[in-house]
């Protein structure tokens, strides 16, 4: 086909430098196939080693700034082309925008699945860390080391009976309707080619038990494939073996976190940066998120924003966080409510000292051990007890639900009388223990505004009304009740 061109493996690698100038992924950034006016199936052709038309290949190159794009295209007799899969099956990876980093990450995983031959391997972390963007990149680099590849974004909660009609569909066999026997057509199929299975947002269907069985019987079983899955938390199966690996996702390093930052307009010499990277611990979404907001609101001045001496979340990242602390249970959320009410490391002991109701050490161990496999702690080691604490993300996204909460139940408990709708308010003590500054409490401060604004200067009547309440109660009935509302009062 003389109007038709193909990438030669040395332009392939001129092409793959250009785009990490850039941050583009190879194929998940919409903006380079949009660029070229072309679509993401024909860059993937591309990045295959596929022909295909001369002045769309021209276009792809010259979207990274290549515009010798003779030095990429193929020539007779050149080494070995890119291996092409059979089945490779991308309609449910996302887009991302960009990419920046995490080369670490990559050599490790790239290591665990290629040279390590690992038959399941995880990427962990908090929601917006960036797991499906890093496992859009690792694919890019590893895909031309298997026979097939498919994607499926597990967010929507299928059931596991619709997942595996939908693999053995693609992959040209008779569906079964029974999930053992599926699970096994499935390893079978496994076994015969070497494929790699991504399966993204695997936290979405924990509350389905068969999924967890399904996912041993993929890493137990014998065969040449790799399944690899994301998840905000970590699966209670996985324990590292020599073929079954995870791989916790943290924010990013100072580095890559200021190139993310200078994508966004701000120059390498704003003051501040540092700052608002350690403010939001490298979260990529949470820096994304937060940087127009400087640049319109503080006209890119990070260090005026700074000096408001608060953490912006945004919307979408909120929606993230709210959805993951949902699914947690309630002592895992009465223990983020203690942590982001004391606001700097406590201990494990002296955490146990302030729960209202008695809770056995090993099941409050076992939440605090829940909520790191979640990353949603910090843990401070020194030279006494170990301690634990909330990233500031967290901190401001769990004090907002805490108030949050606070207001509802005491709207509830002026409307009916009732003191057992109060329950954060009865399970724990807003005051920060330890602290005479009763004023300056920021989570007092927080309720009583928002509480001002629905009942303005009828509130210390409505709290006294409550007050009036707690008579004849027990003090376990009562448990923090009249200490938050006498602090209240106070203002």
């Amino acid at each position: 086909m003389s109007n038709s061109l193909k990438a030669s493996t040395a332009g392939l690698v001129i092409v793959d430098k250009a785009r990490q100038r850039l941050g583009w992924t190879k194929t998940s950034t919409a903006r380079w196939w949009q660029d070229a006016h072309t679509s993401r199936a024909t860059l993937r052709r591309f990045w295959q080693g596929d022909r295909i038309q001369q002045e769309i290949f021209i276009a792809i190159c010259q979207a990274v700034g290549i515009h010798n794009w003779e030095t990429i295209a193929d020539i007779p007799n050149a080494d070995a082309e890119a291996i092409s899969t059979p089945y490779f099956d991308w309609d449910e990876a996302p887009d991302v925008e960009s990419f920046y980093g995490r080369s670490r990450e990559l050599a490790q995983l790239e290591q665990l699945i290629i040279a390590d031959a690992c038959k399941l391997v995880a990427i962990v972390g908090i929601g917006g860390i960036g797991k499906t963007a890093l496992a859009l990149a690792l694919v890019d680099h590893v895909q031309s080391k298997f026979e097939g590849l498919i994607w499926r974004n597990l967010q929507t909660a299928p059931y596991l009976s619709s997942l595996l009609e939908s693999l053995l569909n693609i992959l040209g066999e008779t569906v079964i309707d029974n999930i053992p026997q599926a699970t096994t057509k499935l390893i079978h199929l496994l076994q015969q080619r070497r494929y790699l299975l991504i399966l993204d947002g695997v936290e979405a269907v924990f509350s389905q038990p068969e999924y967890s069985q399904f996912l041993q019987q993929l890493s137990n079983n014998r065969h040449h494939s790799c399944v690899l899955i994301t998840s905000r938390e970590q699966p209670k199966f996985i324990n590292d073996t020599n073929t079954v690996r995870s791989l916790t996702l943290k924010g990013l390093p100072k580095t890559e976190a200021l190139e993310l930052l200078k994508s966004r307009g701000f120059p390498d010499k704003e003051l501040g940066l540092s700052a608002l990277i350690q403010l939001y611990r490298g979260h990529p979404l949470a820096l994304k998120l937060v940087s127009p907001l400087i640049q319109s609101v503080f006209a890119g001045n990070i260090a005026a924003f700074l000096r408001q001496n608060t953490v912006v979340i945004g919307d979408r990242l909120r929606a993230i966080l709210k959805q993951q602390f949902e699914q947690l249970v309630d002592l895992e959320q009465d223990i983020l409510y203690w942590l982001a009410i004391w606001q700097e490391p406590i201990s494990f002991a002296r955490l146990q000292t302030h729960l209202v109701i008695s809770v056995d050490p090993a099941t409050l161990l076992e939440g605090i051990i829940a909520l790191e496999r979640r990353s949603l702690l910090e843990k401070w080691v020194g030279s006494g007890d170990t301690s634990f604490t909330l990233q500031p993300l967290v901190m401001k996204f769990v004090t907002d639900e805490l108030v949050e909460k606070a207001t509802q139940e005491i709207q509830q408990v002026v409307e009916s009388g009732d003191i057992r709708y109060c329950k954060i308010l009865r399970t724990h003590w807003l005051l920060r223990p330890g602290s005479d500054d009763i004023v300056g409490d920021r989570i007092l401060s927080q309720l009583r505004e928002k509480l001002w604004r629905v009942y303005g200067a009828t509130l210390p009547q409505k709290l006294e009304q409550i007050l009036l309440l707690l008579k004849d109660k027990t003090p376990l009935a009562i448990g923090y009740i009249g200490c938050n509302l006498a602090s209240l009062s106070l203002y």
